[in-house]
């Protein structure tokens, strides 16, 4: 299919100004995000198309006019012609921390944990990218987890990049709009932006981090607990009271009450990043005190042979929780053989222990694992991309705070792995290793690959 200059791969979602495709640029083949003006009826009908197109094109405008490493760059625009609605390109991600998170539409269920590093990681690189719009007098006004994406990397957290200026203002506009009209996402909109779109201000989106990094650190929204004042010392037990000050200035419900800025706001994250790492380094205790977690029988041994399960099927052939986790875990028990392979006794797998150099999409994954069997890597010839299954085995199954004392044998910075098995045509499963969680993704996008093959003969 072909939109104006650009293939159309896929579609990546759908709201109410238009759609946004996955599309290969014409002649280079890279691939884009393509954001299409199609809007729905009922918005067409309250703002009329000549202010929808005027919206869609500051928005583009917007993106295009900062220079940032935490707000997504904007390609080429298109005024369209007849036939072709107008459009525009921006970089393209993968990645973003709503599937991070485990978020689906129905946003009051509990999602994914992510550990302490990393959601300060990402809530600092979102400050980062407000800043630089707030210092050119942009508010965002719809700052959630699913327009924070996560660029690939050579591994680790990953570079964060701020997407979907189509709601937001520059200071002092009252953009088109409607009265009563919602401006925002529900649960993440500052009380102020609610009741009226046209009185957010930078405060108000550094509410929306706010609410962000509590979900991400707690698993649930502000307010879902008991303590109505956000604590979060029985939440997660790896953070102590000075996060709930923190939270209560965060969120408050006056604007004047909160961080006047992202570099303050920052500037307290950095202080408490101090304090954790020193309680970190305090609480560390041996593993063998932590609880285990549930596990495979022994005599258990994962599947070898690469599956393809849909998205409805996947759950229940996995043996995944809602979010996406295993309902027990491999019966791992690693041993580094120091020549490049880790050895599991409990399954009998082999593994690559460093795996690939850089992130790869799904077809050089697998033309990594054939440069190991060209070359013998290991003095095997037998190596293969792992299954789910398989990749499950690498999971410690601890999620319970005091996980971060655990050293993993494995690089953590290569967390997301693909898997043999497929989704469609075009996708394929992978896995999340310092999550837990197994989930899917266009074959095109780059994770680590990290080979597997069987014991042979002997013991290991």
């Amino acid at each position: 299919m072909q939109l104006g200059r650009y293939e159309i791969r896929g579609l990546l979602g759908r709201g109410g100004m238009g759609a946004v495709y996955k599309a290969a640029m014409p002649m280079a083949g890279r691939i884009v995000a393509l954001k299409v003006l199609k809007p729905a009826e009922i918005l067409e009908d309250i703002l009329g198309m000549d202010a929808l197109r005027e919206m869609f094109f500051k928005e583009a405008v917007t993106m295009a006019s900062i220079s940032h490493k935490n707000i997504a760059a904007i390609l080429d625009v298109d005024g369209g012609d007849e036939g072709v609605p107008p459009h525009f390109s921006m970089e393209y991600f993968c990645g973003n921390l709503g599937v991070m998170m485990g978020e689906t539409y129905e946003v009051e269920k509990p999602s994914r944990r992510l550990g302490v590093e990393t959601s300060i990681h990402i809530a600092r690189e979102m400050l980062a990218g407000l800043d630089r719009l707030h210092y050119e007098g942009i508010i965002h006004r719809d700052v959630k987890p699913f327009n924070v994406m996560l660029a690939e990397d050579e591994g680790g957290p990953g570079l964060v990049k701020l997407i979907d200026f189509g709601l937001s203002k520059l200071r002092g506009e009252r953009p088109p709009g409607h009265k009563g009209m919602v401006v925002g996402s529900p649960y993440y909109t500052a009380p102020e932006q609610e009741a009226d779109p046209d009185a957010a201000d930078a405060r108000s989106d550094i509410f929306s981090v706010g609410v962000t990094l509590y979900r991400m650190l707690s698993g649930q929204l502000p307010g879902q607990s008991q303590d109505t004042r956000h604590s979060l010392c029985e939440i997660n037990a790896d953070l102590d009271c000075k996060w709930d000050e923190f939270f209560n200035r965060a969120l408050a419900p006056n604007p004047a009450g909160r961080h006047q800025d992202a570099l303050s706001m920052s500037d307290d994250l950095d202080m408490l990043e101090t304090a954790w790492r020193k309680q970190k380094d305090a609480a560390c205790i041996a593993p063998d005190l932590l609880i285990a977690p549930e596990r495979h029988e022994a005599g258990w041994f994962p599947r070898s042979t690469p599956v393809k399960k849909s998205l409805k099927a996947a759950r229940a052939a996995f043996d995944l929780d809602e979010l996406w986790r295993p309902n027990e875990y491999g019966p791992g028990d690693f041993v580094d053989s120091s020549d490049g392979i880790v050895k599991d006794r409990a399954t009998g797998l082999i593994w690559e222990k460093h795996g690939s150099r850089y992130p790869l999409s799904w077809d050089r994954s697998h033309a990594h694992v054939e440069r190991l069997n060209r070359n013998a890597y290991g003095g095997r010839s037998d190596w293969r991309l792992p299954t789910v299954d398989e990749l499950v085995t690498l999971f410690t199954g601890r999620t319970k705070p005091g996980d971060f004392c655990l050293e993993p044998i494995f690089d953590p910075r290569k967390a997301r792995l693909w898997s043999s098995d497929s989704k469609a045509f075009t996708a394929a499963w992978y896995a999340d290793a310092e999550l837990g969680f197994i989930w899917w993704q266009d074959r095109t996008c780059r994770f680590f690959a990290r080979a597997v093959c069987e014991k042979t003969h002997g013991a290991i």
